[in-house]
């Protein structure tokens, strides 16, 4: 893991989208910031803060947002049946694609390529940012939990109980299948692609070697798993589950047999979890509202702390680290600013 400072970060901008955030997204290129309402219109602002549209997402509500690799796109699913692609330099609608379901639950751009992959109920496909359709995959075993992209790789996973499945965008079968008997609610993929990790409704996270297919699981949590997050060097995995962040050591040997290092600061059920992209500091915020900013080589307290109104729902770090943003249950929105000195 890279060393990390001691942070200077400030709050730099807050907005108030007065409903409940169900989904936030930094462009690819650090200039905008997404931000999904659960009755569906998403907000656009820019990394100063400035207001910039409100899209009307989806009727009855939106479940999912990814921007294109370049980011002039962004893509959103919803409870309306339909994924649609919005151009964010005009703010209009580009085109509907057909999910296949009633909802549109996961919607996944490739970080590389020119590819969109959806989820609706059991119904997997690939388009392209035209709206063509390139493949449709037969339906998966249950309804799809999640997509995952390998980063910089044309492979993505996805979840469904009792399987996840890793494909290649130019290939019409899973180049691999792994076989659990359990409920998959997240994939994690490692940055450097040899790890997947599953956060589970059995309260544990399963763990496979990609190229191996070996496979171990951590129990014992006392809430289902939805929170995961790699380090950049792809050898410590932050998990929620408790109120307590637990931090596994992947390198050597692995996990298993291992006792992970415990961030213990949270009075509340953890609701997110996330590594900085490049640097090593771990962010986490909780039902209760708190974010706490760490440094897991030194876990005896928090580095920096700070508190929203409502229980936390995302968090997410800008692609060069140097903001980070949360959201909360009552449409709170704050960003923090990494200072020069940092």
């Amino acid at each position: 893991m890279t060393k990390a400072k001691a942070p200077a970060f400030t709050q730099s901008w807050e907005a108030h989208l007065g409903d409940h955030v169900v989904k936030l997204a930094w462009s690819p290129n650090g200039r905008m910031l997404a931000a999904a309402a659960v009755a569906g219109p998403i907000a656009l602002f820019d990394a100063k803060g400035l207001f910039l549209h409100e899209l009307p997402g989806h009727n009855m509500g939106t479940l999912a947002v990814s921007w294109s690799a370049d980011s002039r796109l962004l893509a959103s699913g919803g409870q309306d049946g339909v994924a649609r692609i919005w151009n964010v330099e005009t703010f209009g609608e580009r085109c509907q694609l057909q999910g296949g379901a009633q909802w549109v639950e996961q919607v996944a751009y490739s970080p590389r390529e020119d590819y969109l992959a959806t989820g609706a109920g059991r119904h997997l496909k690939l388009w392209n940012s035209a709206g063509q359709l390139l493949r449709t995959y037969p339906p998966r075993p249950s309804t799809i939990t999640d997509i995952v992209w390998q980063p910089g790789q044309l492979f993505f996973s996805t979840a469904a109980y009792g399987q996840l499945a890793t494909f290649h965008a130019e290939q019409a079968a899973p180049v691999r299948i792994f076989e659990w008997k359990g409920s998959i609610l997240v994939i994690a993929v490692s940055p450097d692609g040899n790890f997947i990790a599953t956060g589970n409704q059995d309260a544990s996270v399963h763990f496979w070697y990609r190229k191996s297919g070996k496979d171990l699981e951590m129990s014992g949590y006392p809430a289902k798993v939805r929170e995961l997050s790699w380090d950049s060097g792809s050898r410590y995995l932050a998990t929620g589950g408790s109120a307590i962040v637990c931090v596994w050591d992947c390198g050597g040997k692995g996990p298993a047999g291992t006792r992970p290092g415990q961030l213990d600061a949270h009075d509340r059920l953890l609701s997110a979890v996330a590594f900085q992209n490049k640097g090593g500091l771990l962010a986490s915020g909780c039902l209760g509202g708190d974010l706490f900013l760490w440094n897991p080589r030194k876990p005896s307290a928090p580095l920096r702390g700070a508190r929203l109104e409502g229980g936390i729902t995302q968090i997410r770090w800008a692609s060069d680290d140097s903001q980070l943003a949360a959201a909360s249950e009552n449409g709170t929105v704050r960003v923090f600013q990494r200072m020069e000195k940092d």
